[in-house]
């Protein structure tokens, strides 16, 4: 779990139940003051190889799953797979709750790329978040060090790739496939300017009214 030293209050009672249930062979390793985020995702991937364990799970500290995320992750059964997580983006012009759960479009020549996917069920994605995912011990063996690292694209360094997209960008081409679960949704703490809210709630009325 990388962080800066502050975790949400659900972590903690998730933990203590995973903990107290006697299913699992885990070790929580918070990994804090480790910045920036790339550091810190490879600071948990050392400590995971030198563990004995078979699936490595990321947990954002301001991201908190149900308590249930962890036994449907696992029987999924897939090489590497994540829980629902929300953010508010623009999309198609208008502020949008979307998943962080991307497939590659090239259906719109003028914004080719990795859009917003609304699924349901389990559905394969070409990029998730790292924010609550599983991920088998062969995958990150797989992809070696320096797994996770933020990447400019452009000649300024203005624009850039996130470290979770570098490294699913590395799973694929270890030949692994990646997954998004639309059956658990997290809580994704953010702080929000209200108009965005009001913007959004404005959003939803429109689409009510379009569907009847």
């Amino acid at each position: 779990m990388p962080n800066m030293g502050q975790l949400a209050v659900g972590h903690t009672q998730n933990l203590l139940a995973w903990a107290m249930s006697d299913k699992y062979r885990w070790t929580w390793k918070p990994i804090i003051g480790v910045s920036p985020y790339d550091r810190a995702r490879n600071k948990c991937h050392e400590e995971f190889m030198r563990s004995g364990c078979e699936y490595l799970m990321f947990m954002d500290a301001d991201t908190v799953p149900p308590l249930n995320a962890l036994d449907l992750l696992l029987v999924a059964n897939k090489d590497m797979i994540s829980a629902t997580v929300q953010t508010v983006q623009s999309y198609k012009d208008e502020p949008r709750l979307i998943p962080v759960a991307l497939r590659w479009n090239e259906e719109d020549p003028e914004d080719i790329g990795l859009k917003p996917h609304f699924g349901e069920g389990i559905e394969e994605v070409d990029a998730t978040t790292l924010a609550c995912t599983l991920i088998k011990r062969k995958v990150m063996k797989a992809v070696g060090p320096r797994a996770f690292q933020f990447t400019y694209t452009d000649e300024y360094g203005t624009n850039g790739m996130g470290e979770d997209i570098y490294f699913n960008g590395l799973v694929k081409e270890a030949g692994f496939t990646i997954w998004n679960h639309y059956g658990i949704l997290c809580n994704h703490f953010k702080e929000f300017n209200t108009k965005i809210i009001n913007d959004l709630m404005n959003v939803a009325f429109k689409d009510g009214q379009r569907k009847g």
